[in-house]
């Protein structure tokens, strides 16, 4: 099964980032990016057990919406990685605090526990 990530973030550049990053470690990776929930289209109805999805916090905290997409992603088992500071959320989430690195990131993927 081929892994796939869902990048949320509205800053161009940090996305460009996550994105040359998560294709470099994982070249064989499906790869979804956009600005908001409205720019992953179908990606996010797919997500599941092979899913990582990386989103901006702020975006996360303010958008009821996309918190309830991402709390379904997370019931399909798909792992959540929001980028920020830490915040209360009633499913199980791991913080990549800013700024990050490459290898904070890549720590952060590998962790098994959410925070």
């Amino acid at each position: 099964m081929i892994q796939s990530f869902i990048i949320i973030e509205p800053d161009p550049i940090v996305a460009m980032d996550v994105e040359g990053l998560l294709s470099s470690q994982f070249p064989r990776a499906d790869i979804t990016t956009g600005a908001s929930l409205a720019d992953i289209g179908p990606a996010i109805h797919n997500c599941g057990l092979d899913s990582m999805l990386v989103v901006k916090g702020a975006l996360l905290a303010a958008d009821g919406a996309l918190r309830r997409v991402v709390q379904t992603a997370a019931v399909r088992r798909a792992r959540i990685f929001l980028i920020g500071e830490p915040f209360d959320l009633d499913f199980p989430v791991i913080f990549i605090a800013l700024p990050f690195t490459s290898d904070t990131m890549l720590a952060a993927l590998s962790r098994d526990t959410p925070d």
